[in-house]
């Protein structure tokens, strides 16, 4: 079971939509609030543009009790350091080689694996 952190990025699915915030659920059964402040004074126009049952990207801002404080407008906030995210201490200047060098090793394990698969 996945334990999360603050700066988490996750998808989850929405379940509910109330005056006070977005209600979702995150894999492993986790759930939070995006709170009606994330969106600002546009709440009222915002919230009409998200169904229950819609997956949505938001970070963990924060984790008290079990209870946790998502956002949505904070996804892309690189203060929220995700610690699961591999490039996460990667320096601007080394981002292109290390994304090149991953994507290499990907193709190179796909390759691999569909060599295991053909010979079945």
């Amino acid at each position: 079971m996945k334990k999360y952190q603050a700066g988490n990025r996750v998808t989850g699915v929405i379940n509910n939509i109330t005056d006070l915030g977005i209600f979702v659920t995150l894999p492993n059964r986790h759930s939070g609030l995006v709170h009606h402040s994330d969106f600002g004074n546009n709440w009222p126009r915002q919230r009409r543009q998200y169904q229950i049952g819609d997956h949505i990207r938001v970070v963990v801002v924060h984790i008290h009790k079990g209870k946790f404080n998502l956002s949505v407008a904070r996804v892309n906030d690189p203060k929220l350091i995700d610690h699961d995210n591999q490039f996460s201490t990667t320096k601007a200047a080394d981002f292109n080689r290390v994304l090149n060098q991953t994507n290499e090793n990907a193709k190179k394990e796909i390759a691999q694996l569909r060599q295991v698969l053909t010979k079945n």
